[in-house]
């Protein structure tokens, strides 16, 4: 591809995302996303009465932290190195750091925008860059995506058979078999659109029948979107049987990176625990962990702002005293969201400037 007819490509690729990657966006997002935190930390600290936190954070040695800085070193490669099994091979000889920054604008944008809906187009635009088409940028978040919503599943069902006999039964329990059911639900309704994409097309469009009595617009579009979904579930599946016949083991190492990917934010979580000289169950902390991020992935605050600082609270007081609920929760947020997020606001501004 000529380099003159890439910048074009770039530059209508771009304009697909001008709706997130635009300065006053990220700004608005910025602001929103840090105001929201510090409302939530501060509730949290009021609401656990956790005065030692100072005593707390100033208690933890300096070797701590260094590990729990390798810890978000590993989950910002483990990301990149998830896209980038799929990325090379829509883009041959493409390197690695172009799928960590990737990943690093992922984060960045989904902590800035409602819903993290900006993190794909963030990813997006990164590889865009590179020479990604916007088609292969879709099958590459599709392929991984399959991965995470296999994994959910497994994790949940492991997480309340786990925390059955260690947590009373009460929030964590409810919120895990909450969150377990929606991922389940999510996971055959995308196994019957890959397997059978014109039975799950044609049921959107017979919505749209008893909608007509309401509205014939919203009916039509309910048609449309119906066959839109069957035309792209279609495609999808035959990229999916297409790569999986020349590559059959991209999709095993998909899944398995994922699983080292939030082994890995799991683990951080008792890493944390051990700084502040804690003794807890290892299982029960890493289940939580899972039954967190069944909580986290659909937030719709900007990076889960607010809400993950309340369910991170709410869900390790069942472990650990008050005097440590706010301290945990500030590193565990700073570890996989702050420091990252940081990192992704240079990448994406970078970039932006470039333009």
């Amino acid at each position: 591809m000529s380099e003159h007819k890439l910048n074009n490509e770039v530059s209508t690729g771009i304009d697909k995302y001008t709706k997130y990657l635009n300065r006053k966006t990220i700004q608005r997002g910025v602001v929103l996303f840090v105001s929201i935190s510090v409302i939530a930390f501060i509730v949290v600290f009021l609401y656990h009465n956790t005065g030692k936190t100072v005593e707390v954070l100033t208690s933890v040695k300096w070797y701590w932290i260094v590990l729990g800085l390798v810890f978000t070193c590993n989950d910002l490669i483990l990301g990149g190195l998830r896209n980038h099994i799929f990325i090379r091979e829509f883009k041959p000889g493409i390197s690695i750091w172009v799928s960590i920054k990737a990943n690093l604008a992922n984060i960045f944008m989904g902590a800035v925008t409602p819903s993290q809906s900006g993190g794909g187009p963030g990813q997006f635009y990164i590889f865009y860059r590179h020479g990604v088409s916007i088609p292969d940028n879709i099958s590459n978040s599709f392929f991984n995506w399959i991965s995470t919503i296999i994994f959910f599943p497994l994790s949940g069902l492991v997480a309340i058979n786990l925390l059955q006999d260690k947590v009373p039964e009460g929030l964590v329990t409810n919120l895990s078999k909450f969150g377990l059911s929606v991922f389940t639900t999510l996971f055959v309704v995308i196994a019957i659109g890959l397997l059978a994409p014109s039975v799950l097309g044609k049921f959107i469009s017979i919505l749209g029948r008893p909608v007509s009595i309401l509205s014939e617009q919203w009916s039509e579009k309910l048609k449309k979107f119906g066959e839109k979904t069957q035309i792209s579930l279609t495609d999808y599946r035959n990229k999916c049987i297409k790569l999986i016949s020349s590559k059959p083991q991209l999709m095993p190492m998909s899944f398995v990176l994922t699983i080292i990917l939030y082994a890995n934010k799991y683990l951080l979580a008792y890493i944390i625990l051990l700084s502040f000289g804690l003794e807890t169950d290892f299982w029960t902390v890493i289940a939580i962990q899972a039954v967190l991020y069944l909580l986290l992935y659909f937030s719709p605050s900007p990076g889960g702002s607010g809400i993950a600082e309340l369910s991170i609270s709410g869900l390790m007081a069942s472990v650990i005293s008050q005097d440590y609920i706010m301290s945990f929760t500030l590193l565990y947020r700073t570890f996989l969201i702050f420091i990252p997020a940081i990192l992704g606001s240079v990448v994406v501004l970078s970039y932006l400037k470039r333009e």
